[in-house]
């Protein structure tokens, strides 16, 4: 993950402060389309971080902590599993984790399945 710190810092530009704000963040989600392997580099780091019991799979229970660790609480998942899981076999393998994890980075369409892989759309508090 800090691979993109340097793609954040190169955003602020020369004689910022170094502090990153969430117009500096936004400027590098909209380039993550063109950025493919430094995403693909982040979808291995966090599988191996979410596969807390090293099976090369990750559950529905360490996806569910993915989901409560990134909104900081926990948040009803519903079904998002059900739609991440699109063959059924109730895991992620390293493959289906990082083909929705790109498409969370860079997908603008609601109903791409990768669009839930941090939980269900509209979950943020007002």
């Amino acid at each position: 993950m800090l691979g993109w710190w340097g793609h954040l810092a190169a955003a602020v530009g020369p004689g910022g402060d170094a502090r990153i704000d969430m117009d500096g963040l936004l400027g590098v989600v909209d380039r993550l389309p063109a950025m493919r392997a430094e995403t693909m580099a982040t979808a291995d780091v966090m599988f191996d971080a979410v596969d807390d019991n090293r099976d090369g799979r990750i559950s529905r229970t360490e996806h569910r902590r993915l989901i409560d660790a990134w909104h900081g609480r926990p948040v009803d998942t519903a079904d998002v599993f059900d739609h991440l899981d699109q063959d059924g076999d109730g895991c992620l393998s390293r493959s289906e984790f990082a083909f929705l994890w790109t498409h969370f980075w860079t997908s603008d369409d609601p109903g791409d399945p990768g669009n839930l892989m941090c939980g269900p759309l509209g979950t943020e508090e007002a």
